[in-house]
């Protein structure tokens, strides 16, 4: 199975719009402190199933501005041995994956220490899979995510710690271009070909901070995204106890299970049309639909 990364929560929306800009800035409504649950942003939850620390909004680096996203070890976790620990966001709507370039600048406090991976996440065949990947080696080499499976593709560039650098992609159909600081680092296959679900910025909890800021997305066509797909209806949406569903004819649902945004099974039931959330958390959730027929459905749902 494809490793899983992390989701963040979102709300769907209903326009397009040309260019996105987050600076994690006062006037972008973001305050210093944790990042968990600031402008639909979430963070990697430990075994308590509560998020971890610091994940945060800070002051401390800026490449634009006064504020920055931190992402640093917590002391409470183990490590890692890859990076699954930090911060997402769900980005809705989806970006089309056929012309879309992306820029967001990134410093990292010292080599030897975390493993940081900066990147986007799409879902194909109700998997996660990786759309690209900068994967910022402790030792201080560059690579970048070659394959939905996570291979790795040594990218020949060697980062220095305490120095910003801007990374920029520019995705195509058929092809992914990586750039540092202006420069081409490489050019690489689009293996996923599968529009951007989300923004993924995760360590491996060994030593260290990295901090983003001033993410664009530039000259994008979004895909309007539902609540609603064509083969499951779940509703109310969002929904404060009992979430109805409904699968197409001539089925029957066997069992569903509720995930969180980071991938973990919170909840599961059997053969039932009405489901009750009312222990759930606020927050985006992915309802499965297992049918008898051996079918999958899938969905978002937002728990008021």
């Amino acid at each position: 199975m494809k490793k899983l990364y992390m989701m963040a929560m979102g709300f769907a929306s209903l326009f397009c719009i040309a260019q996105q800009t987050i600076s994690f800035e006062n006037s972008e409504n973001f305050n210093l402190g944790t990042i968990h649950n600031q402008n639909g942003w979430e963070v990697t939850l430990n075994g308590n199933n509560q998020p971890i620390q610091n994940q945060a909004i800070s002051n401390e680096f800026a490449s634009a501005g006064n504020q920055s996203l931190k992402i640093a070890v917590d002391p409470d976790e183990d490590y890692g041995w890859f990076p699954i620990f930090g911060a997402a966001k769900e980005l809705s709507p989806s970006l089309n994956y056929n012309n879309l370039n992306l820029e967001f600048d990134v410093f990292i406090s010292e080599l030897e220490g975390s493993t940081f991976e900066f990147g986007t996440y799409g879902i194909v065949a109700d998997e996660f899979v990786p759309v690209f990947v900068y994967s910022f080696n402790y030792t201080g080499n560059l690579e970048l995510v070659s394959s939905a499976d996570y291979d790795y593709q040594n990218a020949n560039f060697t980062w220095e710690a305490n120095k910003w650098y801007k990374l920029k992609v520019e995705i195509r159909e058929n092809s992914i271009k990586y750039y540092i600081d202006g420069n081409l680092v490489f050019t690489g296959e689009n293996f996923s070909k599968t529009n951007i679900e989300g923004l993924n910025f995760v360590h491996d909890n060994f030593g260290g901070a990295a901090y983003i800021d001033n993410i664009k997305l530039n000259n994008v066509e979004l895909s309007v995204q539902s609540i609603k797909n064509k083969k499951l209806v779940t509703y109310p949406n969002p929904v404060k106890d009992i979430l109805k569903i409904e699968i197409p004819q001539g089925e029957k649902i066997a069992s569903i299970e509720v995930y969180n945004v980071v991938g973990q099974k919170v909840a599961q039931f059997a053969d039932q049309k009405e489901i009750s959330l009312y222990s759930l958390k606020s927050g985006l959730y992915i309802v499965k639909v297992l049918t008898d027929k051996e079918s999958t459905y899938t969905t978002k749902i937002i728990k008021e």
